[in-house]
């Protein structure tokens, strides 16, 4: 902890949300590769797994980058402002392409 409150020990941060009725994807595998892929990044960053394109962006916008589902495709926000659609089995990828290229919200 000292460490990370000194800026030598780099975290991210993982927010994804509990699921309800509008959840349009299998959330848990989702959220345990993001959270598997976050852990090989040396940085501080907040990344958001949401279940729903709807409320998703909104709930989650604190995060610096997030994904959510819905059904076939997903969407790709930044700081909740979606800038991407993005079909579901690329969407992990194209997060990862987000977050390692700095992508802007174009």
């Amino acid at each position: 902890m000292i460490l990370r409150s000194v800026g030598l020990r780099k975290e991210y941060e993982l927010i994804s949300c509990p699921t309800c009725g509008r959840c349009g994807i299998d959330l848990i595998p989702i959220a345990n590769e993001v959270d598997q892929r976050l852990a090989g990044l040396n940085r501080n960053i907040t990344v958001a797994v949401m279940g729903c394109s709807v409320n998703g962006p909104g709930e989650a916008a604190r995060a610096d980058y997030g994904i959510a589902g819905s059904g076939c495709f997903g969407v790709l926000f930044k700081k909740g402002k979606i800038y991407k659609k993005v079909e579901m089995d690329k969407l992990v990828d194209e997060l990862f392409y987000a977050i390692e290229s700095g992508e802007e919200i174009t």
